[in-house]
């Protein structure tokens, strides 16, 4: 039983490293479901061997446990309490796995099975690094490389000026061949192999850690430097055994090594630093991060913290709730902000001050273990240990070092949301702790009740069967769901995409059919979106598409409240259905959550679209003075908005429908105030451009104006308003350049001719 544990747990691994990099859903499935197949199988073998043995192997070891059994208890109930479940799903996967993967390798397998097991899962991890490696050497030589992924999604890197390796992203390739290069090193230093494979392992430690360098990841240089650190000084504690001249030998080696290691890591990292900042033209603080709008996200993320202290806002929150919280220093042009790009900062915004405390004490206690860990091992392997070998001491140094650099890597990135790195993060902490003398814990107190491993292993045993049963079942329902999208390369969803270049008759059954399977916001919201361009495509609309259209967009934010795209959406098809106050509505609900995005949502402009096509229908119907109302709110939206070109010429148009509607119920003095209002709102270029013939038109209320007061016999009057209709339609001229427009030459030639017999009659000058 344990044997087909450490295939289903290696195999896992295995998988999540090959396919599971992304932020694919359905391309985790695989890995979890067997992960989730191991941990059933572990829990059942657990319960069907109770003894009166407990786990572990001193109080330290029970004290942990009970710790990771509390924190992933904690991040299991705060996932399915997420105010959106998929999201929480998407967490689900990652927690569930991480946490079956720990307690089986850590834990429930023992003895000789658990050492074939945590060896197993560091060769699987040297499996992936030589995988990596050749896709790194086709890339280096101007190849696309290869990669699971890229098959099953259908895109290509989306780096391609960087090596990634397997991987689509630098960032998550460098991650990994730092943490897999270390464990090279370990092994090849302290590996219990030949002198030949010691010397490989090296040289293929010594090239992940350059690749890393290659892919240009400044979080993970900036992590490589500690790791390396923290691994020279492990190695000198485990030769504490050995003789003097051993450890002197070593101390000159470690010196020569480190010296040389910081000379030519000082110059890789000034390269990559260098290069990043030239490409994307930052400096100063910025060039230390990979985007210079990171520091805002942590700013973002603490003031959502404010809010939601304790517990935090739920599973990927930060997601939409930064859009609440948007940085005045941020422009609304940005991406949007999936994570944090610091997994603390995203703990506490996600799952609030008790999920962060609870990861930085598991980081500090397997800290502590590991460092307790390398001494002990240096005392049992004694003197010679070195020659020989000692695979734990390996895998604990690997452990310690790998941590190290995974620590220091999150506080710029989000790599534990990726199943693959995560899945190696929970590797290095298996390797750290010492391997169970059985499944069963031993405290080091005579008076203990042999009922009490019992109940230790029960407790262990419906831990694992209860997270395996989760496993199965939630991988199991992803898969299936994510199957349809796997076979037709749409497995990606995270990310932007482009509606108009897919083929709709291959998207829209395929999503049909993975929504009637497993339903899901962002699949529904894109389902929408293809019917929406359905609709349209012909100059008729297509009805039966647009009400598809609105019930996948319904049924998007069913599932996701906080998601405006489709609150816009729907609201753009309700305005043109004319369905006027459900798509004011909608604008309305979606207004906080789109302030942050107006770049991209232009949420201002086409809610001001909105009520000047409902002014346009009231105006129709006579109901002039609701009409005037609608005006009124959409000149005001126009004014909020912070696309100024558009709003602008927006505006313009608004403007001067309202003013012939006013001239039109002769409410002239009505017009000469909005006229007044948009010359203090709207700079001097704007009142004075072509656009929409501004000058033109209020040359025409003027002209219209003049007759009014002409026909109320109002001469003086009447010739001031001429005076302005003139000066309206020379600007308007000026502006022309010499090209002739026939409505606006009509209505200076009329302004000419009714001046020049106001002139004969003696009214003006």
């Amino acid at each position: 039983m344990n044997g087909l544990i450490i295939v289903l747990t290696c195999a896992a691994v295995l998988v999540g490293g090959l396919i599971g990099i992304t932020l694919s859903v359905p391309l985790q499935a695989p890995a979890v479901i067997f992960l989730g197949l191991a941990a059933i199988i572990s829990g059942l073998g657990l319960l069907r061997g109770q003894t009166s043995e407990k786990i572990g192997d001193n109080r330290g070891a029970n004290g942990l446990l009970g710790l990771v059994l509390v924190s992933v208890g904690y991040f299991v109930v705060r996932a399915c309490l997420s105010p959106v479940w998929d999201l929480g799903v998407e967490d689900l996967m990652l927690i569930v796995s991480a946490g079956i993967l720990y307690l089986i390798a850590g834990y429930a397998v023992a003895r000789k099975s658990g050492i074939l097991l945590r060896q197993g899962l560091a060769w699987v991890v040297v499996v992936l690094l030589l995988l990596h490696v050749g896709s790194c050497v086709m890339q280096l030589n101007g190849g696309e490389g290869y990669s699971a992924a890229y098959y099953f999604t259908g895109v290509a890197r989306s780096s391609p000026e960087n090596v990634t390796g397997m991987y689509s992203y630098y960032g998550s390739f460098a991650n990994f061949a730092v943490i897999a290069g270390l464990l090279c090193l370990s092994l090849g230093v302290w590996g219990r192999l030949s002198v030949m494979l010691r010397v490989m392992m090296c040289l293929l430690g010594l090239l992940a850690l350059g690749l890393a360098l290659c892919a240009q990841s400044r979080s993970a240089v900036l992590s490589l430097f500690p790791s390396l650190a923290v691994f020279g000084v492990l190695l000198m504690v485990s030769l504490a055994q050995h003789s003097a001249r051993v450890q002197r030998c070593a101390s000159k080696v470690m010196v020569s090594l480190g010296v040389c290691a910081l000379l030519a890591g000082g110059v890789a990292a000034a390269w990559v630093f260098q290069n990043r900042a030239h490409n994307e033209q930052v400096s100063g603080v910025d060039a230390l991060f990979d985007s210079g709008a990171r520091i805002h996200y942590w700013a973002m993320a603490g003031d959502q913290w404010a809010y939601f202290p304790i517990f935090g806002a739920g599973s990927r929150s930060f997601s939409y709730e930064s859009f609440r919280f948007w940085s005045p220093n941020l422009g609304t042009h940005e991406a949007n902000p999936e994570f944090v790009h610091n997994e603390y900062l995203q703990l506490l915004a996600d799952y609030g001050l008790v999920g962060l405390l609870l990861i930085l004490v598991l980081f500090g206690w397997h800290f502590y273990r590991g460092g307790k860990q390398v001494r002990s091992l240096a005392v049992k392997i004694g003197e010679g240990g070195l020659k020989r070998g000692s695979n734990a001491m390996a895998l604990a140094i690997a452990g310690m070092s790998g941590m190290t650099a995974m620590a220091v890597h999150i506080c710029f990135d989000f790599r534990t949301h990726l199943l693959a790195n995560l899945l190696l993060l929970v590797s290095c902490a298996v390797w750290i702790l010492p391997v169970a003398k059985s499944a069963a814990l031993k405290l080091k107190k005579d008076n203990i009740k042999t009922t009490d491993g019992r109940k230790q292993k029960v407790c262990l045993a419906l831990v694992l069967f209860c997270l395996g049963l989760g496993a199965v079942g939630l991988g199991g329902q992803q898969l299936w769901a994510g199957m349809p999208l796997v076979k037709n390369k749409m497995a990606k969803e995270d990310g932007a995409w482009q509606p108009t270049s897919v083929n709709r008759d291959v998207w829209i059954p395929v999503l049909e059919k993975s929504l009637a399977r497993a339903p899901q916001w962002r699949r529904y919201q894109r389902l929408g979106t293809l019917y929406w361009h359905e609709a349209h495509e012909s100059e008729e609309v297509d009805e039966t598409a647009l009400r598809k259209a609105e019930v996948a967009y319904l049924a998007s934010l069913e599932r996701h409240a906080s998601n405006p795209i489709p609150k816009i959406n729907l609201a753009n098809i309700y305005a043109q259905a004319g369905r006027w106050q459900e798509a004011d509505a909608m604008y309305a609900s979606a207004e906080e959550m789109s302030k942050a995005r107006e770049w991209w949502f232009r949420l201002p402009v086409q809610w001001s679209k909105l009520h000047q096509r409902w002014a346009i229908e009231l105006w129709r119907h006579g109901q002039h003075d609701a009409a005037k109302k609608h005006y009124d709110i959409a000149l005001k939206h126009l004014l909020e908005s912070k696309t100024r070109n558009e709003a602008r010429r927006q505006y313009v148009v608004v403007l001067l429908q309202y003013i012939n509607l006013n001239d039109e119920l002769g409410l002239f003095e009505q017009s000469d105030a909005l006229w007044d209002n948009a010359q203090h709102d709207l700079p001097v270029y704007v009142v004075n451009s072509l656009s929409a013939n501004i000058r033109r038109e209020i040359g025409t209320h003027y002209l219209k104006k003049a007759k009014s007061l002409w026909y109320q016999r109002k001469p003086e009057k009447a010739y001031e308003a001429l005076l302005d209709a003139k000066q309206s339609y020379d600007i308007h001229r000026i502006f022309l350049k010499g090209v002739r427009d026939p409505q606006a030459e009509k209505g200076y030639d009329e302004v000419k001719k009714i001046l020049a017999f106001f002139k004969k009659t003696g009214v003006g000058d």
